[in-house]
């Protein structure tokens, strides 16, 4: 049998490119032309998945917090210099949202039950923000993304995380109520203030931490920079930002500023 249309691939087309070919033709090899439609020679699929697997393991070391792949025979020296950047850069992070918290002294100080609570909020929102990071990562694979569903993909990763973060603040309000009154000793209307300001906090934090989840990659991918550098570490250190102005702001606010301390 003579086959008269067969898939081919120019020098200049990416591995993505390469990949659809292959996987719409179900051929094991594919031509590869120069632009002159002249034959430089085929890429066979082993070697796309042997070239695919090595931009995985990069992609995942930026997702951790590395700039490039580790190995096990690796001099420490140079495992200390991949990791280092990114740890600076967190490290500096870490300080903003410390600082953040010590300008929010007066409501710990009236309120040290709140503190107790603190990591329901970040560890949330670090959660929501790297879900979002990795649907994102993985809808940009997709190189004839337009704007449009780009603007879709934010809305529909913010819904989510404020449906999520509903429910999810609900049920906090009421075990958080209880538990302060059962186990604290303190007064109905203290006990359910406090668990009110956390769930409301839980659904603000899941929120926005949807949007910067979604967000930061887009951003990098604007720029021409790989959206796998908007890594875990990076959007889990923002969202720790974003939970703690969002705890203690409704803190102040609430407790302190409406409900006088209750």
């Amino acid at each position: 049998m003579i086959a008269t249309s067969f898939p081919y691939v120019y020098a200049t087309e990416t591995i993505d490119a390469c990949i659809e070919q292959l996987k719409d033709y179900s051929e094991d090899l594919i031509p590869v032309l120069d632009n002159q439609n002249k034959m430089l020679g085929v890429i066979t699929a082993q070697s796309l998945i042997d070239v695919v697997d090595e931009e995985m393991g990069e992609d995942y070391a930026m997702l951790v917090g590395l700039t490039a792949e580790e190995n096990l025979n690796e001099p420490l020296k140079q495992s200390m210099k991949k990791r280092l950047p990114w740890l600076f850069a967190l490290l500096l992070l870490g300080f903003l949202v410390s600082a953040v918290v010590g300008a929010f002294e007066k409501v710990v100080a009236q309120l040290t039950l709140i503190m107790a609570f603190q990591s329901l909020i970040l560890d949330m929102s670090g959660n929501v923000g790297t879900q979002s990071l990795a649907v994102t990562i993985c809808v940009l694979m997709d190189e004839n993304l337009t704007f449009r569903n780009k603007l879709k993909l934010v809305g529909k990763e913010m819904r989510i995380g404020f449906f999520n973060g509903l429910l999810l603040g609900i049920l906090s309000f009421i075990m958080v109520g209880l538990y302060i009154m059962l186990f604290k000793h303190k007064a109905f209307l203290f006990s359910f203030a406090i668990s009110g300001c956390i769930g409301i906090s839980l659904i603000l934090a899941m929120l926005i931490s949807s949007g910067v989840g979604t967000l930061i990659p887009l951003f990098f991918k604007k720029i021409k920079v790989d959206p796998a550098v908007a890594s875990g570490p990076l959007i889990t250190t923002v969202n720790d930002l974003v939970a703690v102005v969002t705890y203690y702001g409704m803190s102040w606010i609430f407790l302190l500023n409406i409900l006088k301390n209750v």
